[in-house]
C-alpha cells in the first residue's frame, strides 16, 4: 500500500493496480483492491487478467474476469484494464462486448494486448466502436514507446476528433519520455519501472522522478 500512499503524494494523476509483474500485471486480490480504492484520492484502475498465458481466454477465464469487474464495481475503484484477443491476433469482440456489458459505469483502458494484434489499424477502427473504452494503452508496437513513435503518432491522429485517448506506454522514464512527447500525446502517459528506484518494481516509487517527467510534459 506505500506504492499507492507514494502516488498520491508525489503528484501522479491515476493508478493502475495489478500484481505479478513479471508476468505484466494480474488481477490483484479483493483485500487490496479494497484497501486502495479506500486510501486513494486519485483514480484507481484494476488489471482484469487472469493470466499471463495469453491475451485469449476460455470461457472458465471470462466468468473470473466478469468476476473480478463486479468485484472493482463493488469496491469502489475508478475502472478497469482489460484486453482480449482471438487466436488470429485480432480484437476479440465477443468476449469485450461480454467484458464492456459487465462494466457498467467504470472508466475502461484497453491494455497493451494491443501491442499484439497483427494489424493495429485495424484494431483501432474497432475499439474506437465501442464509447465505453475511453482509453488506450500502447507502445505502438512490439518494444518501448520511443521506438515506435511514428506508429504512436499515427494512432494520435486517427483519433484526434474521438474521445478514444491514446496512452503511451512502455520503457517510458525521466531520460527518454521527452522523445515521446515529440508526438502529442493527449496528456496520458503511462510509467512502470520509469518511476522506481534503480528502474525495477522492486524499487520504490521516486518522487523526484514524478516530479522531473511532470516538468518535462507541462
Amino acid at each position: 500500500m506505500q506504492d499507492v500512499q507514494d502516488l498520491n503524494d508525489f503528484g501522479a494523476d491515476r493508478i493502475e493496480l495489478c500484481t505479478d509483474m513479471e508476468q505484466d500485471g494480474l488481477t490483484p486480490s479483493t483485500d487490496l483492491i479494497q484497501e486502495a480504492a479506500a486510501h486513494s484520492n486519485i483514480p484507481v484502475n484494476v488489471m482484469i487478467r487472469p493470466h499471463g498465458e495469453s491475451f485469449c481466454y476460455s470461457r472458465e477465464d471470462m466468468e473470473k474476469m466478469r468476476s473480478s469487474i463486479r468485484t472493482v464495481r463493488e469496491c469502489g475503484a475508478a475502472g478497469i484494464v482489460l484486453g482480449c484477443l482471438t487466436d488470429s491476433g485480432t480484437i476479440d469482440e465477443e468476449a469485450l462486448a461480454i467484458l464492456l456489458d459487465e462494466s457498467g459505469d467504470l472508466d475502461v483502458t484497453f491494455h497493451k494486448a494491443f501491442d499484439a494484434v497483427d494489424d493495429q489499424l485495424a484494431a483501432l477502427e474497432i475499439l474506437m466502436r465501442y464509447p465505453k473504452i475511453k482509453t488506450l494503452l500502447t507502445s505502438g508496437g512490439q518494444g518501448a514507446s520511443v521506438n515506435n513513435t511514428a506508429t504512436l503518432k499515427e494512432l494520435i491522429e486517427i483519433v484526434e476528433r474521438h474521445p478514444l485517448t491514446i496512452m503511451p506506454g512502455g520503457g517510458l522514464n525521466t531520460e527518454n519520455v521527452s522523445r515521446v512527447m515529440e508526438a502529442p500525446t493527449r496528456d496520458a502517459l503511462h510509467f512502470g519501472t520509469g518511476i522506481r528506484e534503480g528502474w525495477s518494481y522492486e524499487g520504490r516509487i521516486s518522487k523526484q522522478a514524478v516530479l522531473t517527467i511532470k516538468n518535462q510534459v507541462k
